[in-house]
């Protein structure tokens, strides 16, 4: 557990110093702005000598076709009024209030989350829905308490996973020449297409699925083992902040100041153009192998690897199809996810399996196993 909030905190301590360091530079960017009659600053990005023709080109694709700011905002009020008031309906349990806070804070989180996802195309939003599932379940903290908390997991890592995906195509749309107009219509599209299509699909494993061993059951072949690991959290976040690891609170304090020291470091570096600057670490890829394992950064140091040997012999063939190579891997690894389904489906596995254990009582059971089976063997 303390490794969940340790991650967290460094990813929402580098969100928010980016979120205060872009609302500051915004606002001066704005005054300034209001002090000029006629700002030239997109013309000149745009007819600026050092960017070449395409990169003009989607720069006045991607700001020509800007929603204009009340439409989000407008839609986000909307949908928080209707969640406020439905999802106490449905889960009474959980409260108004409880709903209206968290759409308050959601925002902060979802940028924390946009910003690392744009940084490292990896989304972490279900580390986030876990954090605010524990605060939640600590909040009710009664009977009803588990219930409470993993409906608000449910409505974060909604509003999490469609921000983080947002990033991911509107950088695409940026790539491709594509409206943010268009993009923005596609998730809406998607969104309603997928309100129909999910409950349709779960009824269909549902009718299934044997009569004595439902859905999310130990004996069901849909046993949704990460349930019961969700049900535990809500049951530890009941308990409050006495029920977390020793050290957890004063483990994610240090972290918040380390963080907080590096980016304010990395922040000098930039602005005095110090060498420094490309040796400072980002705090978001060193808190993602907290959360998904250590083979992160295997993968991420070797695609560094190439990349710094591809542009060592060839800088610009780099710059120019580094981009289609990492969306080609993106995309392959992302396809093999349907055909990997559909052989569990039928029961098809891997004819080897292979673990590493770590030493203690993991390694003593195994040796355990493998005696008994040379006993039997040689008998």
């Amino acid at each position: 557990m303390w490794q969940i909030f340790i991650a967290v905190t460094m990813i929402i301590t580098e969100g928010m110093f980016n979120f205060i360091k872009l609302l500051t530079v915004s606002s001066i960017d704005l005054y300034k702005k209001s002090q000029e009659k006629d700002s030239g600053k997109i013309k000149y990005r745009l007819t600026s000598p050092s960017l070449n023709y395409d990169d003009r080109k989607r720069l006045e694709v991607f700001l020509g076709h800007r929603i204009p700011l009340y439409v989000p905002v407008a839609g986000y009020i909307g949908c928080a009024i209707v969640c406020s008031v439905i999802m106490p309906w449905i889960f009474p349990h959980i409260k108004f209030y409880h709903m209206a806070l968290l759409f308050i804070i959601l925002p902060v989180f979802t940028f924390c989350n946009t910003y690392g996802t744009g940084l490292t195309d990896w989304s972490v939003a279900q580390s986030y829905g876990r954090f605010i599932q524990f605060v939640i379940a600590a909040w009710v903290a009664k009977p009803g308490a588990v219930i409470a908390s993993l409906a608000a997991y449910g409505v974060s890592v909604a509003a999490l996973n469609v921000s983080s995906q947002a990033m991911q195509d509107l950088k695409t749309g940026y790539m491709t020449l594509t409206s943010p107009r268009a993009v923005v219509a596609g998730h809406i599209y998607g969104i309603l297409i997928g309100s129909i299509i999910n409950p349709c699909i779960f009824l269909a494993f549902e009718a299934n699925a044997k009569s004595t061993a439902p859905i999310g059951s130990k004996d069901s072949e849909y046993s949704c083992p990460s349930a019961a690991v969700y049900r535990a959290i809500g049951l530890l976040g009941k308990g409050g902040v006495k029920e977390l690891p020793d050290h957890c609170i004063t483990l994610c304090l240090v972290t918040f100041f380390i963080t907080l020291a590096i980016e304010t470091i990395t922040l000098v570096s930039q602005r005095k153009n110090w060498k420094l600057q490309n040796f400072i670490p980002c705090m978001i890829a060193i808190a993602l192998p907290f959360l998904t394992g250590p083979y992160f950064t295997i993968d991420m140091c070797l695609g560094s690897v190439l990349l710094i040997i591809w542009t060592k012999r060839n800088r610009q063939h780099a710059e120019l199809l580094t981009s289609a190579v990492a969306a080609g891997l993106i995309c392959g690894d992302g396809l093999w996810v349907l055909p990997s389904s559909i052989l569990s489906i039928f029961n098809v596995y891997p004819p080897i399996c292979m673990k590493f254990l770590s030493s203690g009582k993991q390694v003593d059971t195994v040796d355990s196993f493998i005696n008994t089976i040379e006993t039997h063997g040689s008998r």
